[in-house]
């Protein structure tokens, strides 16, 4: 009886031995730290991360060299530009019978007659044909020709076509005058340019 007694005695006391390391470590809430782990080694080589294909630069493209800018280029495209001013002018004046066209023929005449004095002077043979609608610059034959087919299939289109004329000329004399550096040209330009303005403002009223 008393063996008993022993064994049930030890066996309760090592329970409530047990029972107060479980509780201190639930108390505690610390972690417990594990024997002999050998420290993680972490490599102090820095890794290079793949480029992102949005955010690579991409290289600017070379500048292209300012276009050169001849003055003698520029005077036989613009007394030929002035000519088909007045040719397409002439040919839908007639066809349509309406007096705007005939009075700025009549105006593009003496701008052919302002630029011809400058290719005088500097030795350049005259481009302009003596036949309405021939042009040696291809690119005014092409634009006179398409300018009249258009201006053919109605009034309102001719108007369309006017305006487009003239702005296209103030663009053109604009440029020119922007890279001129001989005075008597310039002057020549801006007178030009004036008249090309006003028969724009002409057409534009036609127009509204």
């Amino acid at each position: 009886m008393k063996q008993q007694t022993i064994i049930i005695s030890g066996i309760t006391a090592g329970a409530l031995a047990l029972a107060g390391v479980g509780a201190a470590i639930a108390l505690s809430g610390a972690p417990q730290a594990v024997p002999d782990a050998a420290p993680a080694t972490i490599s102090s080589t820095p890794v290079e991360a793949a480029p992102n294909p949005d955010t690579l630069a991409t290289p600017e493209p070379e500048p292209e060299p300012p276009a050169t800018y001849d003055t003698t280029a520029t005077l036989l495209f613009l007394i030929e530009e002035e000519k088909l001013a007045h040719d397409v002018y002439v040919t839908l004046g007639e066809q349509w019978g309406t007096g705007i066209f005939a009075n700025i023929a009549e105006s593009e005449t003496t701008h052919q007659s302002l630029v011809a004095p400058l290719l005088e002077a500097r030795g350049i043979a005259d481009p302009r044909s003596t036949e309405v609608g021939i042009f040696t610059d291809p690119e005014l034959q092409a634009l006179y020709d398409e300018l009249i087919e258009r201006g053919s299939t109605s009034l309102d289109e001719a108007i369309q076509v006017g305006i487009l004329i003239e702005e296209k000329d103030i663009t053109d004399l604009s440029a020119a005058i922007a890279a001129e550096d001989e005075a008597d040209v310039v002057s020549v330009l801006e007178r030009l340019l004036s008249g090309s303005e006003n028969h724009l403002r002409s057409f534009e009223r036609q127009a509204a």
